[in-house]
Formats: C-alpha cells, structure tokens, sequence
C-alpha cells in the first residue's frame, strides 16, 4: 500500500532538513530532497445514474422516484428541491437556487422527460412549497435516510449520493452538446472549472466510441 501525501511531504521535509545539514557540514553539494516529488491527488470518478438505473425509476413510478427523476432532469441540489417555492415552478423551468451568489435565484430548465413530474408535484401541493403535498418526509437529510436509499436498495441500484443525480445531469448536457457556459449558468457555479473538473462524468462507452471514430 502507498503512503498518503501528508505522509510523504514530512518525509520530504525532514530529508530536505538532512540534507541543508550535510551540505553546511560539507558532506554532500548537492540537496537530493529536491527530487522527491509528492503524487497529486487522484481525483475519483464521480458516480452518475445509468440510463438503466434511470429506467427503473421511471418504471416503479412512486413519488419518492418522481423526486429523484427531478433532480436527473434539472441538475438541482436536493436542498434547492425541497426548499422550491410552488410559486417558482412554471411549465418548462423553475427559479431557484441556494449555496452560493451565482447560485441564487437562477432560471433552472426542466428536461421535457421531468415535466410531467413537477407538474403531478403542483397539483398535488397543499403549501407554500412546490413538495409540500409529498407524503414521505419533507426534509431533505430524513428524506435521504428513509425513502431516497430504501428506494435504491429495493431496485436494485448501486448506492450513490443524491448529488449523483447532479453529476448526472451534467454529463447528459455535455454529451448533448450544451454550451459550457449554458451549463455553467444552469448549475450556479461562478467558474465553470468547478463544472468541468467535479460534475462531468465520461463512462467506457463513451470512450470506446471516440476511439472507434478515428
């Protein structure tokens, strides 16, 4: 098993330590500690919902599902869902947004395969808030323990974190060709190598593909 990088920059700094020692006490000229380098972080690959997962959940239809499906088809934080005033939901887009000031109060599309589940949401509202007619639990942290994992488990999907559902998102809109800024505007990032470098997603077909078009 390798060392970590904090482990291995101490070391690096106790044999640069050693090392200005023997060159003051004429020992070597040279300071080898300069040729130890420090491995960059390995960035993991972000876990998105396969075309099939996103099959599933369409077909077992509950609204715990509709929820998620909402959250594919939009990029949206799960703190952005649950907190979406009903008033901010209109027929193609919503107007949301939290966590940061190019994140706030966004015009956010819905994909044409969501609307019809924001739309169920609207009519079923019975508050001030676009989920307040959900019948499973309305804050997003219980949400996440007792319907959005059970509801993996039971169709079979691999565990993810519901910010899967935004990674996602973005990799669908890249691979459709959505502008970089267009996305960047659609998911509040003030930079858009936050959404180049964290929420874009290349699986093996994809990959497979662009070699075989050579």
């Amino acid at each position: 098993m390798g060392k970590s990088n904090s482990t291995v920059s101490k070391y690096k700094l106790l044999a640069t330590q050693l090392s200005e020692w023997a060159i003051r006490e004429e020992l070597i000229t040279t300071n080898f500690a300069t040729y130890i380098k420090v491995p960059g972080k390995i960035k993991k690959e972000k876990e998105i919902f396969s075309d099939a997962d996103i099959a599933k959940l369409e077909k077992e239809g509950s609204e715990t599902a509709k929820i998620i499906l909402m959250l594919i088809y939009t990029g949206m934080r799960i703190g952005e869902l649950f907190s979406l005033p009903l008033e901010d939901c209109h027929e193609t887009y919503v107007v949301g947004g939290e966590k940061t000031e190019a994140g706030r109060n966004r015009v956010i599309p819905i994909r044409p395969e969501g609307r019809e589940y924001f739309s169920y949401f609207a009519n079923q509202a019975d508050g001030p808030m676009l989920l307040s007619g959900y019948t499973g639990d309305k804050v997003s942290e219980n949400f996440r323990r007792r319907n959005y994992y059970p509801l993996l488990d039971k169709l079979g999907i691999k565990r993810k974190t519901p910010h899967a559902t935004r990674h996602t998102y973005a990799s669908h809109a890249r691979k459709a060709g959505v502008p970089p800024e267009i996305l960047q505007k659609i998911l509040g990032h003030a930079d858009y190598s936050t959404t180049a470098n964290i929420y874009v997603h290349t699986d093996v077909e994809e990959l497979v593909r662009a070699v075989e078009a050579f």
